[in-house]
């Protein structure tokens, strides 16, 4: 085994291996290092060492954003479709999507694209390899074999297609698939793929905290074996493998502390027994997005707009590629809006600006003004309390660079240079890692996220439940002492079901909404009426909710100090159990709901009032508060 170490000078990613004629290797790397990202070529021996001395190919100043690895050397681009393109001697495999279908495509010799795959779900990260006169394709898929409905964790599948067209699937179940498997070990992603000389395949794949070969066999699935130790942090997102002359397989891939370069034996034991396949895997009702209620009227045009905009993908520390976030948004939940927001730095993973710049074409992709907006954001990553803990940053636009951790190391300090800059700042799960209450600014961090997959931080020991037990962190204690700040929420989600064991429901991405009122779905729109406050927080249920003072909506900051009239109103997911109007000494004022409606209006004085909506199941939904300049 070979280390190609990153260092605080030097970081290394996305490896990619050609194997040579004389039983060498070459190793292709991005590195970043203080004059920018630069495509770095190495020549790796049979038994996993660098021969010579690395050859630097070019030098993007303004950073490698992806490669394209279907020409060898592998080509620096800008296109984010190639991270569902691999090809191989003549053939080419595709990823396509449409109105939430996936389809795996096979191109070969220019002929007509095969359709190896379809379902309702996403299906990403492809892989080929050729086998005599047909060729091995495999990806990623959310989508269960029992119900063919999307679930949350993705498992690698495996086809293969003869040359007459024909797809085949391995006769024996792969072993280990579990899509219901708990803990902090769940998924199969990311595939790699290296045929035998005697057909024998090997698959490598990526967990959601460790890299795995499995290979394929006349015997079936062997089970898996893990590459290194799967502990919790940020690692590439594939293996680059390849086999030699001679059957040796070479392998390199990024694991926290740097690119790992390994020696492997390669899989005997014949080629797999084959079954016909069924190519489309569409369940009747697999199709079922949530519609959206247009009778809940708000003044001068507005509606609620709901969203997602705290997750995280195999970016980070999450699971999935980039782009599986904004399709689930859109198409399987039927949100309105959606941001992906990974780790800057964090467990061994640091974001260059090729990678910042990738990850905001891909939301530049998805982003469709008046149907369905995409959020630019990322997570800074502090230290826990007593550190200044952990904020989202969202951009109003692209191009602006990442105020990283690693230079800016004081929540204040972060917050006034993400202000300066256009954006704003949120801190969340306060309760675990701190709420800095010390950076808080209103213009440049107007909102905290109130609720996700670590439970709620309104109050301490939340019905909800929560990660921590900072009591003095909790929404309702910095309210308390002055502060002004309105209400998201988001999942947090990490793609792991029950949030590998933390999270209160099984899918991770419905345990907090940010809900906008907008007159239209842009992404100006939105972070404007973040800015404003205008906004609100729902522990993942789509609870429709407003609140007012005349007119004058949530979040507004009223300069009396006499008591004012607040009327709220809500609708729900399920039937409301009461809506309650809050301030700094609890519950002001409360109201049953009727079915699924909720009414309340109450004269109150106080320095800030927020509205609380329950449900039957226990969710729940939190205005911003409206402030005044009451006293105690």
């Amino acid at each position: 085994m070979t280390l190609l170490a990153q260092t605080e000078a030097r970081y290394l990613r996305t490896p990619v291996l050609r194997a040579n004629a004389d039983g060498t290797a070459t190793l292709w790397t991005v590195e970043w290092h203080e004059l920018g990202e630069s495509l770095v070529e190495r020549t790796i021996a049979a038994d996993a060492s660098v021969m010579g001395v690395p050859q630097e190919l070019a030098q993007e100043f303004h950073g490698i954003s992806v490669l394209d690895r279907t020409v060898s050397p592998p080509a620096v681009a800008n296109d984010v479709a190639l991270e569902d393109v691999a090809s191989c001697e003549g053939a080419r495999v595709v990823v396509t999507r449409n109105e939430g279908v996936s389809r795996v495509l096979l191109t070969r010799d220019g002929a007509a694209p095969l359709c190896v795959w379809e379902a309702f779900g996403t299906a990403a990260a492809v892989a080929i390899a050729t086998q005599g006169d047909g060729h091995w394709v495999a990806f990623h898929h959310n989508v269960r074999e029992d119900t063919l409905k999307p679930d949350i964790t993705k498992w690698i599948e495996l086809r293969y297609v003869d040359a007459s067209g024909a797809v085949h699937a391995v006769a024996q179940p792969m072993r280990e698939r579990d899509r219901d498997r708990e803990g902090e070990e769940q998924g199969f992603e990311f595939p790699s793929l290296v045929v035998n000389a005697d057909g024998a395949l090997t698959i490598y794949g990526r967990g959601s905290h460790c890299f795995y070969r499995q290979n394929v066999t006349r015997a079936g699935f062997s089970e898996r074996l893990a590459l290194g130790v799967g502990t919790w942090g940020c690692r590439g997102r594939r293996v680059a493998c390849v086999r030699l002359e001679g059957g040796t397989l070479l392998t390199a891939r990024r694991e926290r502390e740097g690119i790992v370069v390994e020696r492997h034996e390669a899989a005997e034991g014949g080629a797999p027994s084959l079954v016909r396949a069924d190519v489309r895997r569409v369940a009747e009702s697999a199709r079922a997005r949530t519609l959206h209620d247009e009778t809940f009227l708000l003044p001068s045009g507005q509606r609620n707009l709901f969203g997602d905009i705290h997750q995280h993908s195999a970016h980070s520390d999450g699971c999935g590629t980039a782009d599986e976030p904004f399709v689930r948004a859109r198409e399987l939940y039927g949100d309105d809006f959606c941001a992906l927001s990974d780790h800057e730095s964090f467990l061994g993973k640091r974001v260059g600006p090729g990678e910042w710049a990738y990850l905001q074409a891909v939301a530049e992709h998805h982003n469709d003004p008046g149907a369905f907006a995409t959020i630019l954001a990322y997570e800074w990553t502090g230290r826990s309390y007593p550190g200044p803990g952990h904020k989202v940053v969202y951009m109003p636009r692209p191009g602006s660079p990442i105020v990283s951790r690693d230079v800016v190391t004081e929540g204040r300090d972060v917050v006034a240079q993400v202000r300066a800059l256009g954006g704003f700042s949120v801190p969340h799960h306060v309760g675990w890692t701190g709420a800095n209450e010390d950076a808080h600014d209103p213009i440049g961090q107007p909102v905290w996220e109130i609720c996700s997959c670590h439970g709620c931080y309104e109050f301490a020991e939340h019905p909800l439940g929560q990660r921590g037990d900072l009591r003095d962190h909790m929404v309702d204690a910095v309210l308390r002492r002055g502060h002004r700040f309105g209400f998201i929420a988001c999942s947090d989600g990490h793609g792991l079901l029950w949030h590998h064991g933390v999270g209160r429901k099984r899918d991770p991405f419905r345990t907090g909404l940010t809900v906008v009122q907008a007159t239209e779905c842009t992404r100006e729109a939105i972070l404007e009426a973040i800015r404003a406050r205008r906004c609100y927080a729902t522990s993942g249920a789509r609870i429709h909710l407003d609140v007012r003072v005349g007119d004058l909506p949530m979040g507004s900051e009223l300069a009396t100090d006499d008591a004012v009239r607040i009327v709220a109103r809500a609708r729900g997911a399920g039937t409301i159990r009461s809506i309650r109007l809050v301030g700094p000494s609890g519950v002001l004022a409360t109201s049953d709901g009727t079915g699924r409606e909720a009414h309340i209006e109450a004269s109150l004085c106080a320095p800030y009032v927020y509205a609380r909506v329950e449900q039957e199941d226990g969710e729940m939904a939190w205005s911003s508060p409206i402030f005044t300049n009451a006293k105690g």
